[in-house]
């Protein structure tokens, strides 16, 4: 996720499965009613999931996220003995679903909860629901989310607003108007969370292969956005599309100056992008982009370098050849003066996930050093199977470069993470 603003909240992210190479990674359904009071800011759920255990996994208990104010009025499963609600940092809280017997395979959880969300719940600026615009992401954890952030999952939505005013809503996959305020969302794109964005007066503008939706209407940014995106997206899919292509990409303006995040090829952007900065709009969406191929790691260790300092590693290719060498050049002139400065990107032990700096600049530096002692084109061709890999972790990694460069620039590789 590239971060326009860092916000001290532990969902901000974006991330997928976490498992071997060759292994089945943890998926799910789910199925849920959603009925949003708009002017009570509140809203009920009745969740559906169909869980599917990565292969070999013995399951007695599972844990979820979700925020603090979720009020469940009920958790059912077979074989469930009890479940259990504790309070978490970032206004979160863990529900933990104990099973009287360790089970494998699949099996289907019931949720039964009801939420609030105001602006003091969502102190980060992000998720919100208000009579102008509705916002819920993983952000606000309005779903619960197994707490490894390890289950992907894809969507089938029943959605229902309570309010004043007519809205659009709109989301990663197919969104139906079924009647007023009443809505069915499709994602087939499986996803960490499921995003949900609406508003009264969306101004869409679609070119090539993006699509904008704004919540006022900018002709000239909205243009300005769609140019530079659809080079971004086929400059990434020519790179990389034979791991997997990325289909066609939603831009959303929200209107707010908090972070943009991503979903894969689903986009939150916020209102202060300038039509005068070329350099930056592009490095920021390509980084956002390139999170469709390069995401997995647990956000939580050590190892979320590997998602966001080769995301922005590929932005800045990404400007190098297509923009501005001279840009891409400043840049390296300005990380490798700060890296000395900065902790270490990885020292084979996990002390949490790294700091803002040495994951968008130290992280970016130490992958350029590699390209230029393997050169570009076996640095894209490393990357395009590593996005292949599913267990995202410095010592997998580590281990691919290994195979496909050789012991020596793997080991010297890891040398240069740890200063």
């Amino acid at each position: 996720m590239k971060m326009l603003k860092l916000i001290p909240c532990f969902t901000l992210l974006l991330f997928s499965g976490y498992y071997g190479i060759g292994q089945k990674e943890n998926l799910a359904h789910y199925e849920t009613k959603v009925k949003v009071d708009v002017t009570q800011q509140s809203f009920e759920v009745e969740l559906t999931i169909n869980y599917h255990a990565a292969e070999s996994e013995s399951i007695d208990s599972l844990e979820f996220l979700i925020h603090e104010n979720a009020n469940f009025s009920g958790c059912e499963a077979v074989g469930l003995s009890m479940f259990k609600e504790v309070a978490k940092s970032n206004q979160g809280k863990a529900v933990t679903l104990y099973f009287k017997k360790p089970w494998m395979g699949a099996k289907k959880l019931h949720f039964y909860y009801t939420s609030v969300l105001k602006k003091e719940d969502a102190p980060w600026g992000i998720d919100q629901i208000t009579t102008d615009w509705i916002e819920l992401s993983l952000n606000s954890t309005w779903l619960p989310i197994l707490s490894s952030f390890t289950l992907q999952f894809t969507a089938d939505v029943e959605l229902e607003l309570v309010a004043d005013k007519g809205f659009e809503m709109i989301s990663s996959g197919t969104s139906k108007k079924v009647g007023r305020n009443k809505f069915e969302i499709t994602n087939t794109v499986s996803q960490i969370d499921l995003v949900l964005v609406g508003s009264p007066a969306f101004h869409n503008t679609n070119i090539g292969d993006i699509t904008i939706h704004d919540h006022r209407k900018a002709e000239e940014r909205a243009a300005f956005i769609a140019a530079i995106g659809q080079k971004g997206y086929e400059w990434l899919n020519r790179l990389f599309g034979e791991v997997k292509a990325m289909p066609p990409v939603k831009l959303v303006i929200a209107p707010r100056p908090e972070s943009g995040y991503a979903r894969k090829n689903f986009i939150i952007l916020n209102d202060g992008i300038s039509v005068k900065d070329t350099v930056g709009l592009a490095n920021f969406i390509s980084h956002e982009f390139a999170h469709f191929w390069s995401s997995g790691a647990n956000p939580l260790t050590v190892h979320r370098w590997l998602d966001e300092s080769i995301a922005e590693y590929i932005s800045w290719k990404f400007v190098q050849k297509e923009l501005s060498a001279s840009a891409f050049h400043d840049f390296l002139m300005r990380i490798e003066k700060e890296g000395p400065n900065l902790a270490a990107v990885y020292e084979g032990n996990d002390t949490g996930a790294p700091s803002h700096a040495v994951m968008y600049r130290k992280g970016v530096a130490k992958l350029y050093a590699l390209e230029k002692t393997i050169g570009e084109a076996a640095m894209f061709t490393f990357l395009t199977a590593w996005f292949a890999v599913e267990k995202k972790e410095t010592e997998t990694f580590l281990a691919l470069l290994e195979k496909l460069e050789g012991g020596k620039v793997a080991g010297d590789f890891r040398t240069t993470l740890g200063k």
